[in-house]
């Protein structure tokens, strides 16, 4: 084989050696692309925990949740704003829960993907609730005599 022919043979080698690695890349970028919300989603579990055995309502940014019983576990929405809770126990003065939202590392692994950032958030999941379990201190209604 000519020498001329052998160098052509080679780089057209190594040029699809070359196409490969780059494709194999892009399809990595593309998979881990946001990340945060194919690993984590857009909501997150929170469990509430409390001393009383009556039921109570729980109001979770607008929504009702009737008939709790503690401990009681549900996902809450991620997103950038804190999560109101009320809660309400028929004998119990209301009480009312801020759930504030802290950065979820898992979006760290969109690196340089602009793309993959900007799907995590809009979907709220390159946040998480600051913690995991709530404590939910009801306190006794004054019950005045007369």
């Amino acid at each position: 084989m000519p020498q001329s022919q052998h160098l052509t043979a080679e780089g057209t080698r190594h040029t699809t050696q070359t196409m490969k690695r780059i494709s194999i890349l892009l399809c990595f970028a593309l998979a881990s692309s946001s990340c945060a919300t194919v690993f984590c989603g857009s909501k997150a579990k929170v469990t509430f925990e409390s001393d009383i055995r009556e039921k109570a309502t729980l109001t979770i940014d607008g929504r009702k949740h009737t008939n709790v019983t503690f401990p009681y576990t549900t996902k809450i929405k991620r997103g950038f704003d804190e999560t109101v809770v009320k809660a309400e126990a028929p004998s119990y003065s209301t009480e009312t829960i801020v759930i504030n939202k802290s950065f979820n590392a898992v979006s760290v692994i969109n690196l340089l993907d602009i793309l993959g950032w900007g799907i995590d958030a809009a979907t709220g999941a390159m946040t998480k609730p600051e913690f995991k379990f709530y404590q939910i201190d009801f306190q006794p209604n004054d019950k005045k005599t007369e």
